[in-house]
């Protein structure tokens, strides 16, 4: 899900230019103003200003310079004060000899089965995957260097991208890419070798490395560009070090995760709040380097080790689905997202991974789901469990009074549960088997993706939102929806023939039409003809992501 949307102006562009950057396109005016809100909904935190002096507090270790502008820079980690932090993670400044005086642990079996599976990684195909960006660049978000930071309305292919699959940087020969999310301002890619790269705005750590007073090996004395750093992408080094290979990464508006092969989580970067910045822990403002979490709490028995099977994020929240079904919340929870009550005055304690329980403590979760302020769980009976913001409804709890604008405790959502489904159960939050596509929550602006006409709205509480799951439309009935990807205010879904649809608010290109309103789904790539089938997509918070394959 995607995190708030920013206005603010690009960087500074620097007077050298990668060789695989395009040649800036002339800026366009300044983005038309998004539908008003109602008073009554929740304000996401303030927006901030990129100030290239905002301390990263990390100290950048010496590393030898890449070979290509297509490697990172291996970096290290001080902290401002010692970690104390609950989030037990890894100090980067301590003397690596102790670490490797110590002797390696024997691997854990596994020998019970586990609920939900370790995530895995998708089977390889051919062609490999090209990335696609559109919608506003102006923090180097897409990744095509500080000289291309427009917006665009339609998708446009990835010139680096392309040029790394030729070069064979992804893996084997024709390797692409794996996965992809969308932050802030931000993005993250996965590769065929599971390594993570990382592109746009870093202040807030989002990046997962550094990029201020990187030390220029050519030149003693100097440092690199970071708007270089920052314009296109670069691996995660320190990840790909650890052998550690990703499998899911996702975003938030500053905050990132991802999980490996092995059930192992890494998690970077900050959480905000209201009032602006809330920091990654007690004891900790910013993670510019991906930390273990979460080990502590799960089970470890023998025989028997809980992993994590996936991921989610909304704006600043996270949660985590294990192996064992259980789920883990934490980041902030000022709209109660996190499924527990944290104080005003102790927010700081939302940092802290804690479990959710859905009604009866003997309940498994099987999937879950992030909206920007709010959260979504399956269970194993197949019932939907919402919480968190529902000003808008867009939990699908329903709505009767302000009593109803935040959930505290998971809460079912109507209409959606096995029983009322006919049989079958929710695998993607909004979807189900027989693709059809619900949505529920803010609809005046086309993002529930229904005509005017709609018979839904005839008996609705308010004309600005509907509380409850109606569903979504599509024009080829025989073309099943497959994936689903949120923004702010903007829809995409991919079918299984390739097909992709947007629907919703769009005002700096975010939708992939020029259009800035479309009510009901629009094809933007064909089922049938064309060059490529859409495979992958994801909404940052003012641009899009995809992931085509050449036919």
């Amino acid at each position: 899900m995607p995190p708030r949307r920013s206005s603010r102006a690009a960087s500074t562009k620097p007077p050298s230019k990668p060789a695989q950057a395009e040649k800036p396109a002339s800026r366009k005016p300044a983005s038309k103003k998004r539908a008003a809100s109602p008073e009554r909904s929740s304000s996401p935190p303030p927006k901030r200003s990129r100030t290239k002096g905002e301390e990263q507090n990390i100290a950048p270790r010496a590393s030898s310079k890449p070979a290509s502008k297509t490697a990172a820079q291996k970096s290290g980690q001080t902290q401002d004060k010692p970690s104390r932090t609950k989030l037990a993670t890894i100090p980067e400044g301590s003397d690596p000899k102790p670490q490797a005086a110590k002797k390696s642990k024997a691997p854990a079996v596994q020998t019970k089965p586990y609920f939900n599976p370790l995530p895995a990684p998708p089977p390889k195909a051919r062609p490999g995957l090209q990335l696609f960006v559109w919608g506003a660049g102006n923090f180097g978000q897409f990744g095509l260097g500080p000289d291309v930071l427009d917006e665009f309305d339609k998708p446009k292919k990835h010139a680096w991208a392309e040029e790394q699959i030729q070069k064979g940087t992804f893996g084997e020969e024709g390797a692409g890419l794996e996965a992809i999310a969308g932050g802030g301002m931000h993005s993250l890619f996965i590769d065929e070798k599971g390594t993570i790269w990382s592109c746009g705005l870093n202040d807030d750590a989002a990046l997962g490395r550094v990029t201020k007073d990187v030390p220029d090996p050519e030149n003693p004395g100097s440092f690199l560009d970071i708007d270089e750093l920052t314009s296109v992408p670069y691996p995660l080094q320190f990840l790909a070090d650890e052998k550690f290979r990703a499998v899911q990464v996702v975003s938030g508006d500053s905050i990132c995760a991802a999980v490996s092969d092995q059930g192992e989580l890494r998690v970077w970067g900050s959480f905000r709040v209201n009032e602006g910045s809330l920091g990654f822990s007690s004891d900790l403002k910013h993670q510019f380097l991906p930390v273990p979490i979460l080990n502590s709490q799960l089970s470890h028995k023998p025989g028997d080790i809980e992993k994590v099977s996936s991921i989610t994020a909304g704006v600043n929240h996270l949660l985590v689905l294990t192996t064992h079904g259980n789920i883990y919340a934490w980041g902030a929870g000022e709209q109660a997202q996190l499924g527990r009550k944290v104080l005003e005055r102790r927010k700081i304690h939302g940092t802290v991974p804690e479990k959710i329980s859905l009604g009866l403590r003997s309940r498994k979760a099987k999937v879950i789901g992030a909206g920007s302020f709010h959260s979504f769980a399956v269970d194993d009976a197949g019932d939907i469990w919402g919480w968190g913001l529902n000003t808008m409804g867009q939990l699908g709890t329903g709505w009767e009074s302000e009593d109803d604008a935040q959930v505290q405790l998971p809460k079912k959502v109507l209409g959606l549960s096995k029983e009322e489904l006919g049989g079958d159960t929710v695998v993607e939050i909004k979807r189900r088997r027989a693709s059809l596509v619900y949505a529920c929550g803010r609809s005046n602006a086309g993002q529930l993706g229904l005509p005017d006409d709609d018979p839904v709205f005839k008996d609705r509480t308010d004309p600005d939102f509907f509380p409850e799951p109606v569903q979504v439309k599509f024009p080829d009935d025989d073309d099943p929806v497959v994936h689903i990807a949120t923004g702010t205010h903007n829809n995409l879904a991919i079918t299984q023939d390739g097909a992709l649809y947007c629907w919703g608010q769009g005002t700096q290109g975010e939708l992939g039409v020029p259009d800035v309103e479309v009510k009901t789904p629009q094809m933007i790539v064909r089922r049938e003809g064309g060059s490529w089938a859409a495979i992958k997509v994801a909404c940052g918070g003012q641009h899009t992501l995809g992931l085509f394959r050449k036919k």
